[in-house]
């Protein structure tokens, strides 16, 4: 395996994003439940991984109930437990020892709210490390283990709880392996493979079988290579066209690493390589944020103008065409039921300017309208926005780029922000595949803004109807009405123009020819799934 970036976090608590969040749940964790492997015909849903079922779901959704499988094994043989488990979820509140990590058991969990010494709202519960056990009787009765039976009581109805049970954060640690801050890289697994030796960060590490693995006793993981060499931190180019080349061990490698524009019409367009190339879609999503606290976009009409005349075919050229980029008018990628792919105003890809115009001369603002847009800098950023900046102009606003090289999100997240610029730029990358995991994160005013920022939304949309409608998706019981109400959600956003879509990332990947059976799972953001794959002899 071979990484142009760096692993962040081994530690399932703090596992989040990137190649581990992926990888580490293939190789050496076990969760309640997983997403199933690629090449099976399952294009969504979950499998049972450590419980026997996908979870009972009580008391209207507030209370989920999982019994774990008695044959899974911790690498030194020993059977994995309730206790386990819930102690593994507990580790979820030391936000003080164990940084990063998502927010869901904190936020989910049916745990009272305490002021800290800062006048902040934090849990009750401070974790399984605290002095004085702040919050223990809270989190026992919130997480409970009988026999083989864990319990998770919820501040309120949670009808997809048991996709996140499926993230490593919710993955099962014996407290007798925890180093706490000290384990960032530690490894001791649940799974098919355990790590040899220490992780070294900036080289990686080595993955071999573990003993005590039965994959009969597994329902996903069939681990047919008998190591797994994880190498870090190599320079882009040097990982694909080390693949490409294919010598030696190379002809046994996957990668995580995008294939640069310069290697990728090679990849695509030579039929010695085509049987070695994918290109899957990612969970990338691009999107502008007007910043709804601007004179500008502030007004509705300048809104709907702006989103009527991006050229979001201009955009995706930019990035290299349909093999880098694929229009959308959905926050939602393609891999999340419910998405529906279309223009609230009734416009193709390449936008209508001479439209837009029209409902911009309706917004009461002197034209040119003044719109300073911000993105994070690059090559192909540059070129995109010299894109879209033509149709805009087309369709009466003056147009200033402002090209960021800082700490992006930083700067856009900032209060000051808000006078700055009139759109961000920003990308989204769903938790699991749900809506549930995209709108309340990104648009739910009651979740982001604060005196502090807009947190996640980065234009400070706030708008009742639309936070009505996420409690409404939030609260559907049944999978296909939810899925289907989370695709309204992105649709009202859309047309209220609370963000403009621009494209889904694609992937351009390569693998060795000693790798058969590879397959890229939609589910993972369309990176390899090594569940299955399996190796050529020879």
């Amino acid at each position: 395996m071979l990484l142009d970036s760096a692993v962040q976090h081994w530690d399932p608590q703090r596992i989040y994003t990137g190649p581990e969040a992926s990888l580490s749940v293939r190789m050496f964790l076990r969760t309640l439940t997983t997403l199933p492997a690629a090449g099976l015909g399952v294009s969504s849903g979950l499998v049972p991984d450590l419980a026997t079922t996908t979870g009972q779901r009580l008391d209207g959704g507030r209370t989920w109930r999982f019994t774990l499988v008695g044959d899974a094994l911790w690498q030194d043989g020993r059977t994995i437990t309730c206790e386990d488990v819930k102690y593994g979820v507990s580790r979820n509140f030391a936000r003080a020892v164990l940084t990063g990590g998502p927010p869901y058991a904190v936020s989910l969990l049916d745990i009272p709210l305490a002021t800290d010494a800062k006048g902040r709202r934090v849990s009750a519960y401070a974790g399984p490390y605290s002095a004085t056990g702040a919050g223990q009787a809270a989190f026992d009765r919130a997480v409970s283990c009988s026999g083989t039976t864990i319990t998770f009581r919820l501040k309120a109805p949670t009808y997809d709880f048991a996709s996140t049970v499926a993230l490593a954060a919710f993955a099962p640690v014996r407290k007798d392996h925890d180093l706490r801050a000290a384990g960032n890289f530690a490894v001791f697994s649940a799974g098919p493979y355990m790590l040899e030796g220490d992780w070294v960060p900036g080289t990686g590490g080595r993955f071999v079988r573990t003993r005590s693995w039965v994959e009969a006793h597994d329902p996903i993981r069939t681990a047919y290579p008998d190591v797994i060499k994880l190498r870090e931190g190599l320079e882009t180019t040097t990982a694909v066209q080390r693949i490409i080349d294919d010598q030696g061990p190379d002809r046994y490698a996957v990668t995580y690493a995008d294939a640069p524009p310069a290697l990728q019409r090679q990849l695509l367009t030579t039929p010695a390589l085509a049987a070695r190339v994918t290109n899957p879609a990612a969970a990338s999503m691009e999107y502008l944020a007007p910043n709804t606290r601007s004179p500008t976009m502030g007004n509705a009409k300048a809104r709907q103008a702006l989103a009527m005349a991006t050229n979001r075919d201009a955009f995706a050229t930019a990035y290299g065409g349909p093999s880098a980029m694929r229009p959308s008018f959905s926050l939602l990628a393609s891999s999340i039921p419910g998405r529906v792919d279309a223009s609230p105003f009734g416009v193709t890809g390449a936008g209508d300017p001479a439209k837009a115009r029209a409902v911009l001369e309706q917004s009461g603002l002197a034209l040119p309208v003044s719109l300073r847009v911000a993105y994070r800098k690059s090559a192909e950023a540059d070129a995109a926005f010299a894109a879209l900046r033509a149709g805009w102009e087309q369709a009466g606003f003056a147009v200033t780029l402002l090209p960021i090289t800082d700490d992006y999100y930083t700067v856009i997240s900032s209060p000051a922000a808000a006078s700055r610029y009139d759109v961000v730029r920003a990308s989204w990358s769903a938790d699991w595949p749900s809506g549930s995991t995209v709108a309340p994160p990104v648009v739910d005013s009651r979740l982001n803004l604060s005196a502090s920022g807009p947190g996640q939304d980065y234009g400070w949309f706030a708008d009742a109807q639309v936070n009505a409608a996420i409690d409404r998706a939030a609260a559907t019981a049944a999978d296909t009405a939810r899925d289907a109400a989370w695709g309204r959600v992105d649709a009202l956003v859309a047309s209220k123009v609370g963000y403009i879509p621009l494209a889904q990332r694609r992937h351009v990947l390569v693998h060795g020819s000693g790798v058969v059976d590879y397959q890229d799972n939609p589910l993972f953001g369309g990176y390899v799934d090594l569940a299955r794959l399996q190796l050529r002899r020879g």
